[in-house]
């Protein structure tokens, strides 16, 4: 996980039909609070056509270069990803063995700063509508309350830098000295499941490679290591420095915001460029 930095204004379709039908679900509920808490209910249910419009997709896409907000892989090749809610929109759960409590942040819904994108994975099979406060009782219930009020225990990704939270011991996660919002994240959205930690290994391996790779000289006269790697490899000289510079390029651009898993990336080796 990294800190996302949301592009502005919000897209359209969020602040028209969003708006419109914001007005509505404000109203539903004024008229009968009580109604709107029943298990069950759907009074304020949110139109996925407006928060999933491919506009709001494509500027969160690229606001977190394709990549899931909060493992941090690129899932696109495979699924189509989902646009996923901070802050749930349909109900909430303080635990994750409650029911689902009613309502959830309606208000929200088609609010920009509470849309992310997110892997299958992470949104549907891990937080879902688990959303913990330290103190339950300080949780916004409806739109007229304060949502400073709230101390979330999982991190705004617009608003926050994880990695006050999380580290990395090469491919295994870590809450950052024993972090209860580190550890809140962890199990929230499956940081350490056994496909992801693969992954993340597999991610190391490529970039040790490049490094390697990267540290050949090939500068003439070539030294014996640089005539060995060309002759064994059957690479030309201008090949060959081509998939040099090439390793280097990845290398260096390893913890950047663009790249794979650049939250580990920097835990592992601070001393690469950020930006």
């Amino acid at each position: 996980m990294i800190r996302i930095t949301k592009s502005q204004p919000a897209p359209a379709p969020l602040t028209t039909r969003g708006a419109r039908h914001l007005r509505q679900l404000q109203a539903i509920q004024a008229a009968d609070p009580a109604a709107c808490q029943i298990p069950g209910n759907k009074l304020l249910e949110s139109r996925d056509g407006i928060y999933n419009d491919a506009q709001v997709k494509a500027r969160l896409l690229s606001d977190q270069h394709r990549k899931c907000c909060y493992c941090e892989s690129r899932p696109t090749s495979v699924s189509y990803g989902d646009v996923e809610h901070f802050r749930p929109k349909g109900g909430y759960q303080q635990a994750r063995n409650e029911p689902l409590n009613k309502p959830g942040y309606y208000w929200l819904a088609y609010a920009w700063e509470n849309l992310y994108f997110a892997c299958h994975l992470c949104n549907q099979e891990f937080k879902g509508n688990y959303f913990p406060l330290r103190n339950p009782t300080k949780r916004a219930k409806c739109h007229t309350d304060a949502l400073a009020q709230e101390h979330p225990l999982l991190p705004d990704l617009a608003t926050e830098n994880p990695a006050r939270y999380l580290t990395f011991r090469q491919d295994a996660i870590l809450p950052k000295r024993g972090s209860l919002r580190g550890q809140a994240c962890i199990e929230a959205f499956g940081l350490d499941r056994p496909e992801l930690l693969d992954r993340r290994i597999e991610h190391l391996k490529r970039l040790t490679h490049a490094r390697i790779i990267g540290a050949i000289d090939l500068s003439l006269p070539l030294n014996a290591t640089a005539r060995q790697f060309l002759s064994e490899a059957r690479l030309s000289l201008a090949a060959g420095q081509a998939l040099v510079d090439d390793a280097r390029r990845i290398w260096q651009e390893a913890a950047l915001d663009t790249a794979e898993f650049a939250g580990m990336v920097r835990a592992s080796f601070p001393h690469l460029p950020t930006s």
